[in-house]
């Protein structure tokens, strides 16, 4: 391998499959879409992310919610229950809960917005969760029917940007390194979880729920939603963080001392920061960088959220900038 040049990006290694835009749940399908902006007047337009998947597993409902689910499909077999047949035929085919698990890569700084299919012919409830906290009330994830819900009708498509802090104001989710984050749950930074609940055609208790509009402000309308079940039947979460340090450089070592940018990757710490091509990096953290595998031991040595010092030497300027490194 050239030590020449290297990149300083993401040194992490996961065994994943191939890539795809939209992930394909039993009752909903989610996809992860980027602002990338162009041109003026903040024109841009909306991009699926690649998403990678990494594990899938399946659990068995509590006895207690074996048994409800039980009764109800008794009762619309019976016919003595008002409800829609679709309903009945969706809680009818409930035997577990499932679990998926993808990757995103973030791209700091872009704005970014989750995309949600309801693919049954009932009405669903939806929470999801951001960096630890509900999109809907901006409250912490509690993970269980007590959690606000995004109520979704059948096939219906919503697209949810933010946290909706009320009724009529929301924060745009953002990709940001963890002291940037909107969350002060820094410790659950860089994960987008989505709950579904199936409707309990019975149920009074837990009754939360606000259709989710189109964009995040505009006033949401309550309705109601009682879930059949304690906790969600089906979970699909992302993970958007970076497991080592990511800085997002290609370098090269010139004749004298630092190292010579020669390439920043769109959406990491440098690029945010604006690191440029030609830029020369002398020292980090108060070390010599004198050749880009110096660079690499050093963040070798960080974990995601750690901040560095750098000196940048470009053109006839010379200073000091702070990089947080991670996602």
């Amino acid at each position: 391998m050239n030590r020449s040049r290297i990149l300083i990006a993401l040194a992490a290694c996961l065994c994943l499959a191939t890539a795809i835009q939209a992930v394909a749940g039993t009752y909903v399908e989610v996809s992860i879409e980027v602002f990338r902006p162009w041109g003026i007047l903040d024109w841009g337009s909306w991009e699926p992310l690649e998403t990678r998947f990494i594990t899938s597993r399946i659990m068995p409902l509590a006895a207690e919610e074996t048994d409800r689910l039980t009764e109800i499909s008794g009762l619309c077999a019976g016919g003595s229950l008002a409800v829609d047949e679709d309903v009945c035929a969706l809680l009818a085919n409930v035997i577990h809960r499932s679990a998926q698990s993808h990757a995103i890569d973030a791209e700091l700084g872009k704005n970014y917005r989750v995309v949600l299919t309801n693919l049954t012919g009932a009405t669903v409830g939806i929470v999801l969760g951001v960096d630890g906290l509900n999109s809907n009330g901006n409250a912490p994830i509690v993970g269980n029917e007590s959690d606000k819900k995004w109520v979704l009708l059948p096939h219906q498509t919503v697209r949810i940007a933010g946290w909706q802090i009320s009724e009529d104001e929301a924060l745009q989710f953002r990709f940001a390194t963890p002291s940037k984050t909107h969350s002060p749950l820094t410790e659950e930074h860089g994960g987008i979880v989505v709950y579904v609940y199936l409707p309990d055609p019975l149920g009074t208790a837990h009754v939360k729920g606000t259709e989710a509009g189109a964009v995040i402000d505009q006033p949401t309308v309550r309705i109601p939603f009682a879930s059949a079940t304690t906790g969600p039947i089906e979970a699909i979460a992302y993970d958007y963080s970076s497991d080592s340090v990511r800085l997002g450089i290609l370098c090269t070592e010139t004749a004298g001392p630092g190292i010579r940018i020669v390439g920043v990757i769109e959406g990491t710490i440098a690029a945010l920061k604006g690191l440029r091509t030609g830029d020369v990096i002398t020292y980090a953290d108060a070390r010599p960088i004198n050749t880009c595998q110096d660079l690499g031991d050093l963040l070798a040595a960080k974990s995601p959220g750690d901040r560095i010092v750098v000196k940048i030497h470009r053109e006839d300027r010379v200073f000091l900038l702070t990089l947080e490194l991670g996602s």
